[in-house]
């Protein structure tokens, strides 16, 4: 029977061009290691939260979808977007909308897959692969067992195997490219969410195969050689390919010392900071070191531009870099700088309103944080009800664009700093207003609205 495979989900699965190259989605792998009248429809999209593509793209692959085909559902690298209001979706919302995915597959013949969201290229610093999508691969597996739904474990199986492969050697899988190595990105491109092609092969391999175990796909359409071929290791990134590389801080000094433009000196930087900066000419390569001990290293591109990212995160505290640049002729002057890592965010504090206080319509929101966080969001329950900006001195204020419902509300606020999030800070306070079964509104709205005109005789509404 000829079926196709449906691929749902975000950026990660998604179809990739030459243009996009070296990336490219673990969807668009899948047909290479089919062989039966077996064919893959890659409706992928980049930045699909589950409510994004159930309101912008589901109704038309459900127009296309027919009797006995697969549906691989798989979203959660955007949905916890905490730090981008347009994007993040809470937890409930996330399980209900896979709920709905499910339950319109089902009902229209097909079989759907949940896909829990695959690992990113993250390590702490003591080479541990690190969480980086929250609940959201829990949150899948507690709704596909509620619903008795198949679910294919994506994030836990690249766990497991990001952690065999090591942060030595998982960048081979990755779009992740020096400046200067890739013709279409000479400025470089370090990316720990999207993969090369190699990369999303072996994820492809992943899925064909769990898909086969889990019976929903038949071991007759598949080409088992390619599927069963053993794993074998991508070799170790050109970084830690350096001989003796330390000799190069003891070298007698040749020409001018690089320049690094960030982090700027002393600045607040996050585990995973990008360093970037310039190299003068002749430079064919940066290596980094901390206390004499190499770190890594990076190419330069043709204007002497380069950026670096360590293989695994800083750990929290001051640190001292020290950067020396290869030349044809030796190598250049030692170049320090000196940053502090923030791997974890103080709560933020509220000065306003005060804890159980009572407030009008429009309350105002206010506090201090650490300074150097970049942004504080505040939840009110699972729902995200608003984001602000942090000021140099660590102040930041909101009020919301509407007014608050009468009675007790409980607000948590959390701070921000790149892809760190505090513990939230909770806010409990009562709202005074006009009840929404109160007489006052049926008696303002006994008139209609005057239009756009501003009228001085209209009456009170209930709403100030």
């Amino acid at each position: 029977m000829n079926r196709t495979i449906f691929v749902l989900g975000d950026s990660v699965p998604a179809p990739r061009t030459e243009d996009e190259a070296p990336m490219a989605g673990w969807g668009q792998k899948i047909e290479e290691l089919l062989t039966g009248p077996v064919e893959v429809a890659n409706y992928a999209r980049s930045a699909m939260t589950t409510r994004k593509y159930f309101t912008e793209r589901f109704p038309a692959m459900l127009n296309r979808m027919r009797r006995g085909d697969i549906v691989l559902i798989g979203f959660g690298c955007v949905d916890h977007m905490i730090h981008n209001g347009t994007r993040y979706v809470p937890v409930p919302e996330y399980q209900e909308l896979l709920r709905l995915f499910v339950t319109y597959v089902h009902q229209e013949g097909g079989v759907p897959v949940l896909v829990t969201p695959m690992a990113r290229y993250a390590f702490s610093a003591a080479g541990e692969v690190l969480n980086t999508v929250g609940d959201y691969p829990r949150a899948m597996r507690e709704t596909a067992e509620r619903l008795g739904a198949p679910l294919l474990d994506l994030n836990a199986r690249t766990t497991q195997l990001w952690a065999e492969i090591g942060p030595m050697r998982l960048r081979r899988y990755f779009s992740w490219v020096d400046a200067g190595e890739h013709p279409l990105h000479p400025d470089g491109s370090i990316d720990s969410t999207h993969l090369n092609h190699a990369g999303a092969f072996e994820v492809a391999r992943i899925v064909v195969a769990g898909l086969c175990n889990l019976g929903v796909l038949d071991k007759a359409d598949v080409n088992v050689d390619r599927l069963m071929e053993p794993p074998v290791m991508p070799p170790v990134s050109g970084e830690f390919t350096v001989q003796a590389p330390d000799a190069a801080l003891y070298a007698q000094p040749v020409g001018e010392a690089p320049t690094i433009s960030k982090p700027a000196p002393g600045a607040l930087a996050g585990p995973m900071v990008k360093l970037t900066g310039a190299a003068p000419p002749g430079t064919h390569y940066l290596l980094f070191f901390e206390q004499g001990q190499y770190l890594g290293g990076t190419g330069v591109g043709s204007a002497g531009q380069w950026t670096w990212r360590r293989s695994v995160n800083w750990t929290a505290g001051d640190h001292v870099v020290q950067c020396v640049a290869l030349r044809a002729d030796g190598c250049s002057p030692v170049l320090e700088r000196r940053f502090t890592a923030l791997t974890e965010v103080p709560p933020p504090l509220f000065n306003a309103p005060a804890e159980g206080a009572f407030a009008g319509p429009r309350p105002r929101f206010s506090g201090t944080v650490q300074p150097g966080v970049t942004k504080i969001v505040l939840m009110e329950g699972d729902v995200l009800i608003g984001a602000t900006g942090v000021n140099e001195n660590g102040e930041w204020a909101f009020t919301h664009a509407h007014p608050w419902r009468p009675g007790t509300h409980a607000v948590r606020a959390i701070a921000l700093f790149g892809a760190a999030e505090s513990a939230p800070a909770p806010r409990t306070f009562k709202v005074v207003g006009i009840p929404e079964d109160s007489p006052v509104r049926a008696l303002g709205a006994s008139r209609h609205a005057c239009a756009d005109a501003v009228c001085e005789h209209r009456p009170f509404a209930g709403d100030w």
